[in-house]
Order: structure tokens, then C-alpha cells, then sequence
């Protein structure tokens, strides 16, 4: 299943010619993977491998403290049947692998925590750690936050094991360099990134609809951009798509010198003065981060179950189109209906489920190391909330990964702690005091 977003990274493929708008090490790997077959399919068959196995690895780890057998064939279960979950590893999303990136770092933080750190005085722990840092850093640009802060959480939380944890950052660290430094030269990577203007813009349009008085100064600028009458009527609180992807929009004004420092001093200024604007249009475009339906207005875009009309030639073609209405049927009678669509699809419910078992976990093992294991997946909450454009899921995937292992370690503890002689007296019982 492919978007506009997918068919743009398979012209990659076809042309060999790379932009960094969507990370081209996402495109360079859907290249390297079509080598050994030159269909889509490949990409989506690689990506049940990862997902499956960073599952199995995940369950494995539990299992390895103690974990009923129950409880690992519950979390197994749900992670198989969750809708979600199915769609994702055959659509082509960049936020498919980052999710199974994101995953796969928040169980090697679970387990320095567990270990009380000492998971970090093994080698290959260590090139493990870099390898998932490395991943959540390059898949997608807001990656770069989340590796930082995790680093940076290792090393306050986990200081006596400083040594092993410089050597997993300047792991992290050449491994990002050698992605962006010569193999993106190697592979002649174009392009630049405006995920900063398209956030300023929506924030701005948010302004101007208001009924935001202008300086000369202002008017000129926006101007520059696209005409204010645009401005006013392609706004849309939950999606900035209107505002930036319409032929009005001055892509080239924005890429001369200075242009953009005079926009970003623009909104400071207008941001300045009209406050309340600007929390107004946050609450509304963030809702997906804290709502657990949308509001009338809004909407919630999950699953692309299809392949958009291309000039590449790729159609779907199902080996049994029973199953596939069958599917289908099951996919449209549970998103439209807003109680299945909350559990199922929304990533709120997700989000509340984490914050809970975290803080419960906090307060069983009464030590704030645990917050290392939080890290990964709150930076991107919070990341979201502060700079998502549109109601689209896949920004949020990673929550519904990463939910399932945080309630399961929970559990464990609650199963351990009941039941003592589960624990194996090998095993740590303290987490990190």
C-alpha cells in the first residue's frame, strides 16, 4: 500500500536520484532491498521479518526474567492482531521502520534498567545500543531528539558506566556520520528540509484567521510566501497541508538568503502579540497527542489501503480478493464506529497507556531510573504534540509498539513481586535503587 509520500521514495528507487525530504537512507534501503526483487512487496516483506523478530526479541527478554507464559502469549496475541499492525508492515511509511527502531531501543533501555546497568558491560550490548540510536536517529528527522535524549538520560542516570556508554555514542555518533557524510555524497543526496516553515506557516495562517493586524514589514514578507488572501482561506487547524502544498506557495523566496531568518522573525513577532491564537491552534492540531476521538471538524487518517494512481505502473493485484473484502469489511465496520476506532486506531488511548504504567511502574520499583526506559517514547510525544502538521497515525505508530511492552513489564513486576518464587534469584529483583 503506497501514498503520495511512498510513490515519491519508489522514484527514488526507479531514478536513483535521492532527496533528503523523506531521510534518503529510508529510500537507499528500498533500493538495496529491490536488488533482490525489484517490487514493493520486498520492501513490505522485510519489514514483517524486522517487526517479527524485534517481537520475538522483545518477548524473549521477558520471558528471560520470568515472565508467565501467559502474559508472553497475551502481549504476542495483541501485537499480531492489532489491525494497525498488519496494514503497517505492508504500506510502504518511513514511520514503520522508525517505530520498529523506537521499539527496539526502549527494550535495551527496559533491560538497563532491569540489570541495574549491568546489560552495558557486554560489547555487543553496547553496538546494539549505538545500532537502535543510530536507526531512531536517521529513519526520520525528529530522531535526532529522541537519540539525544536518550543518550543524555543513559549518561545522568548511568554515570558509574560512563566509559561503556561514551563508546555507545561515538558508536551512535560515526555511524550517523558515515550515513550522512560520505554515503550520502556517494549517492549525491539532494534537497532540503522545510519541516521548520511548514510548522511556522500553519502557526502563522492560525494568526492571520484570527483577524491579526499586520506591520508593512509583516505584509511584505507573507506576501513573499503566498498572497494573504490565501493565507486566511487555506487555513485548517488540523491540517497544514492547504496552506503549504498549493501552487500559491513560494518554495524558491524561502530558499534565497535571508529569507528565511526575516520569516522566522516574523513569527516571533506575530507569536508574540497574539498568544492565545497560537494555544488555540496547538490544542486543536495536536489533538490526535491527548483526544480519544476526534472532534467534529477533525479526522483521523490510519490506514492507506491502496495504491495512489502512479505513473510507475503499480497496481494491486490480491491473490484472493475474498480475504481482501473480507478485510477491508472488518477495517471500514471498526474505524467508523468511534468505540472500536479508540481502541484500535487512535494513538490517545496508546498514550494514556504508557503514562499510566509508567508511573505505577515508577512507583513500584521507587527509582527514577525507570524514566530512561520513557524517554524514547515521550520525546516523540511530546515532539508531536509541539510540531505535528496533520492527523496522520503514523506519526504515532511507534506508541502502539511500545505500549504493549511497557504494560507487560508492568505486569511482570506485579507477577513477580505476588508470586516470589517466579523470581530467579539470578536474575536482578532491584531495578536500578
Amino acid at each position: 500500500m503506497m501514498s503520495r509520500d511512498s510513490l515519491d521514495q519508489w522514484q527514488e528507487v526507479l531514478t536513483f536520484n535521492f532527496n533528503d525530504w523523506h531521510p534518503a537512507i529510508v529510500s537507499f534501503s528500498y533500493w538495496l532491498l529491490t536488488r533482490i526483487w525489484f517490487s514493493p512487496a520486498i520492501i513490505c516483506l522485510a519489514q514483517i521479518m524486522a517487526l517479527a523478530s524485534a517481537v520475538a526479541y522483545g518477548m524473549t527478554k521477558l520471558q528471560q526474567r520470568g515472565a508467565p507464559q501467559w502474559l508472553l502469549i497475551l502481549l504476542t496475541l495483541f501485537i499480531c492482531f492489532l489491525p494497525l499492525n498488519g496494514f503497517y508492515v505492508n504500506t510502504l511509511f518511513k514511520d514503520v521502520p522508525f517505530a520498529i527502531a523506537v521499539f527496539i531501543l526502549s527494550i535495551h533501555a527496559m533491560e538497563i534498567f532491569e540489570s541495574g546497568g549491568r546489560w552495558l558491560q557486554s560489547n555487543r550490548n553496547i553496538f546494539c545500543l549505538a545500532l537502535s540510536l543510530a536507526c531512531v536517529w536517521l529513519i526520520r528527522h525528529n530522531g535526532l531528539l529522541t537519540s539525544l535524549l536518550a543518550i543524555a538520560g543513559l549518561f545522568i542516570f548511568y554515570f558509574p558506566y560512563r566509559k561503556r556508554l561514551a563508546a555507545a555514542a561515538l558508536c551512535c555518533f560515526g555511524l550517523v556520520y558515515a550515513v550522512k557524510g560520505p554515503l550520502y555524497s556517494a549517492i549525491h543526496v539532494q534537497g532540503k528540509v522545510y519541516a521548520l516553515e511548514i510548522l511556522l506557516t500553519h502557526q502563522i495562517g492560525a494568526i492571520l484567521h484570527d483577524g491579526a493586524q499586520l506591520s508593512d514589514s509583516e505584509k511584505q514578507v507573507l506576501e513573499n510566501v503566498q498572497p494573504l488572501a490565501i493565507w486566511k482561506k487555506e487555513y485548517n487547524p488540523f491540517t497544514s497541508d492547504n496552506l503549504v502544498f498549493n501552487k500559491y506557495f513560494n518554495y524558491k523566496y524561502l530558499a534565497q538568503p535571508g529569507a528565511r531568518e526575516k520569516y522566522i522573525a516574523t513569527w516571533f513577532s506575530l507569536a508574540k502579540r497574539y498568544p492565545g491564537s497560537l494555544l488555540t491552534h496547538q490544542a486543536n492540531v495536536s489533538e490526535l497527542v491527548w483526544r480519544l476521538d476526534n472532534q467534529e471538524g477533525s479526522y483521523t487518517y490510519a490506514v492507506h489501503p491502496l495504491i495512489d494512481p502512479n505513473e510507475a505502473g503499480l497496481t494491486t493485484q490480491s491473490i484472493s480478493p475474498l480475504l481482501k473484502r473480507i478485510i477491508m469489511h472488518i477495517y471500514y465496520s471498526t474505524f467508523y464506529k468511534p468505540f472500536f476506532r479508540i481502541i484500535l486506531y487512535r494513538p490517545a488511548l496508546y498514550i494514556y497507556l504508557i503514562l499510566a504504567s509508567g508511573l505505577v511502574t515508577l512507583f513500584l520499583t521507587r527509582s527514577r531510573r525507570y524514566l530512561i526506559v520513557l524517554a524514547p517514547i515521550l520525546s516523540i510525544i511530546v515532539g508531536v504534540a509541539l510540531t505535528i502538521p496533520v492527523q496522520h497515525v503514523r506519526y504515532l505508530y511507534p506508541c502502539f509498539l511500545v505500549a504493549p511492552l511497557l504494560i507487560g513489564n508492568l505486569l511482570l513486576h506485579f507477577y513477580r513481586y505476588r508470586s516470589p518464587r517466579a523470581v530467579d534469584t539470578d536474575l536482578p529483583t532491584s531495578s536500578g535503587k
